[in-house]
């Protein structure tokens, strides 16, 4: 499996949580003790990441949401990041699964 190409806009001084849905052959995969791991960089050799917070959200849908707190947000400068999203299976095999630009949109209130 390719990771997905999806880029995202996430807004300064505000909570980010998006949801993405795994298919494989066009059904749903059930991601039942998977977990996902994913960060956003300035460019993918930076040492500066940030991550976000990966969780299920219906493991039989394949469901999963990657989120980022306020706080998170406000320390990202407006402009464009990149990120990626891994998925770890119970085994321990790693597949990333998600890849894309994320712009940070400056934000005015505080």
């Amino acid at each position: 499996m390719s990771a997905g190409i999806y880029n995202i806009i996430i807004e300064q001084h505000a909570d980010f949580e998006r949801t993405f849905q795994i298919k494989e052959n066009n059904s749903a995969k059930d991601i039942t003790d998977h977990t996902f791991t994913a960060q956003i960089r300035e460019r993918a050799q930076s040492g500066t990441a940030t991550d976000f917070t990966g969780a299920i959200a219906d493991a039989s849908d394949g469901k999963f949401k990657l989120s980022l707190t306020d706080t998170q947000t406000a320390g990202l400068k407006a402009g464009d990041y990149e990120y990626d999203c891994v998925m770890t299976d119970a085994g321990g095999k790693k597949t990333r699964v998600l890849q894309g630009i994320a712009t940070v949109d400056a934000g005015i209130t505080r």
